[in-house]
């Protein structure tokens, strides 16, 4: 199906799919939504974050629902399509929505072994509030506090990988594409200077003409090698401390990275990513 939509002071016409963003804690997030929100807006398409009203990791339980409700107003709003968000990549059944208008997205993931490092480092100082909830499983503490109690980093990541960190990785491998969404990995799009990989996703996500050039421009906009303003150096304040590749490398002692592969394996294999034992560490 084709639609014309009218953005700005140009017409367009782009095919009718909505499109979908799935990211992981600590795989992108804050930058995908800042590329995305950009895209929207600079398009005059409706940007919707499927994850509104949840609490930490409290996910919503009517998601099928409350999307189906949100694509209805969007559809009822514009010919255009919208961009739908999620940052837990807890993605709603899209039967309806690929039989009615179609539907197209990706998913970014991250080498878990990193994941473990950023989660670690980042709540370590984050202010986001199921942070700082005291959890009886803790004797009280937060998870911040519980998280400071141990000294080491290696304590610290396995006490990541036992809880939410853990968690993120096996949805990160569980991920149901439902014939919908190109997976793609954050270690690519980190050097996508040229944003050949970026212009090559907007291609599959149904972006053309003036529409495809304001998805480059809101990408490198919002990347560290781009043109960030300062609006987005302080929103990414305690988010980014490295953005180096295959971190894991230096940061972690043997005996801890035995242990995340041995554990994660499965996931790490399945996601796209080689073994220590196996990976050019050069």
């Amino acid at each position: 199906m084709v639609s014309i939509g009218q953005y700005g002071s140009y017409t367009w016409t782009m095919p009718r799919p909505h499109i979908f963003i799935a990211t992981h804690h600590k795989s992108g997030t804050v930058w995908m939504l800042a590329t995305f929100r950009r895209i929207a807006k600079a398009n005059g398409m409706a940007y919707v974050r499927l994850n509104e009203g949840e609490n930490g990791w409290d996910l919503r339980s009517d998601r099928d629902s409350y999307f189906e409700t949100k694509r209805s107003a969007v559809e009822k709003a514009s010919d255009s399509p919208g961009i739908f968000f999620n940052f837990h990549s807890d993605i709603p059944d899209l039967t309806r929505c690929k039989d009615e208008c179609g539907a197209r997205g990706i998913h970014v993931v991250r080498d878990p072994r990193d994941l473990l490092i950023s989660g670690a480092r980042f709540h370590l100082v984050a202010d986001e509030a199921w942070l700082h909830e005291p959890m009886p499983e803790y004797g009280g503490m937060t998870y911040q506090q519980k998280l400071l109690s141990y000294e080491t980093m290696e304590d610290r990541i396995k006490f990541e990988m036992d809880h939410h960190m853990g968690q993120v990785i096996r949805d990160m491998d569980g991920f149901d594409d439902q014939g919908v969404f190109q997976r793609v990995q954050y270690e690519d799009l980190i050097v996508d200077r040229d944003m050949v990989l970026f212009h090559q996703l907007l291609v599959h996500l149904g972006m053309q003409g003036r529409a495809l050039i304001h998805g480059l421009d809101a990408f490198w906009k919002s990347s560290l090698f781009g043109e960030r303003s300062e609006h987005d150096l302080k929103a990414t304040r305690n988010h980014i401390f490295d953005s180096r590749l295959k971190q894991w490398a230096d940061v972690l002692t043997p005996s801890t990275l035995e242990l995340i592969e041995s554990r994660f394996e499965r996931e790490i294999l399945g996601l796209g990513y080689a073994l220590s034992s196996s990976a050019c560490l050069g």
